[in-house]
């Protein structure tokens, strides 16, 4: 066998082990935990790097505080313009109990309030530090502490958002009736922002204040145009939220059955964290669910 068969034939087995190689070490990210997330990191300087974006939906609230729920793993977040995040365990609806609901998924707002409800439909059970968000779903804590075994880690309740009475009595205070309510299951589709007033212009971007049909069409459809890819076409408006909704009977969903489109772009994001500021903060948040998209590096 000569010397340039040889090659050849040497050329055509490494060639696809070299092209898989580069192609994984492009895909290859770091732990989760080290990338975007709600901690705090106090070193000066660091760059982010984000190779494959997946586009989201903003919404750019105009309020200083709101709250995400997140069902896949149990956690709640009240979220604050200042950077602070407030982190609380959750149980969520359990549709395979006896007249058991799923906790619904979706954009709301909190809509009332009372340090003490009373279920009615479960034998007159105290709901305690009640949140109410969408109709008869709420937050609240119960008397009986059994269920703390199941916060943080399953659903178990009718329906409602179940948290400890300590968080509920640390948080009640805090959330403000009108403050805007995301819950979804694993990752959203849509995410909410901190906005300012001066960026929103009344000639061309939409401001929503209450709910009504009408915008639930809109926002849902730009959904729909962002899993077919014609986002960037058709939705080019900011979609503003005030300080105070009412989004009575809201059926904005958060999360959609396609698959999230990505779009292969590279990106650099700086961060001045010489006063332990959370990356939550700011140009942060547009990037805050793309743990496994981003590589902090220190510069």
């Amino acid at each position: 066998m000569n010397n340039r068969h040889l090659s050849r034939r040497l050329f055509k087995f490494l060639f696809p082990i070299v092209i898989a190689l580069q192609i994984s070490s492009a895909l290859i990210v770091d732990n989760p935990n080290h990338s975007i997330n709600r901690s705090y990191i106090k070193e000066d300087n660091f760059r982010c790097f984000f190779e494959y974006i997946p586009q989201k939906d903003s919404l750019f609230y105009l309020g200083d505080e709101f709250l995400e729920i997140n069902l896949g793993r149990q956690i709640g977040y009240f979220i604050q313009r200042s950077g602070y995040v407030d982190t609380f365990s959750i149980s969520s609806g359990n549709k395979y109990l006896p007249r058991g609901l799923e906790t619904p998924t979706g954009l709301f707002s909190v809509q009332n309030k009372a340090p003490v409800q009373i279920s009615r439909q479960f034998e007159n059970a105290e709901m305690l530090n009640w949140i109410g968000f969408h109709g008869n779903f709420g937050f609240h804590g119960l008397k009986k502490r059994g269920y703390y075994n199941h916060l943080g880690r399953r659903p178990s309740s009718h329906g409602c958002v179940r948290m400890s009475v300590e968080d509920g009595e640390r948080l009640y205070p805090k959330i403000k009736i009108g403050i805007p309510v995301l819950i979804y299951n694993n990752e959203p589709s849509r995410i909410i922002v901190f906005g300012k007033l001066s960026d929103f212009d009344p000639n061309f971007d939409i401001l929503i204040t209450n709910g009504s049909k009408s915008i639930y069409k809109i926002l849902n459809k730009r959904l729909k145009n962002l899993h077919k890819r014609k986002y960037l076409l058709y939705d080019i408006r900011k979609v503003f939220l005030d300080k105070k909704l009412n989004l009575v009977n809201s059926n904005i969903v958060s999360e959609s059955n396609y698959e999230i489109s990505f779009f292969p772009r590279k990106r650099f994001v700086y961060f001045d964290l010489s006063k332990e500021k959370p990356l939550t903060t700011n140009i942060a948040m547009f990037h805050y669910f793309l743990t496994d998209t981003c590589k902090i590096e220190k510069r």
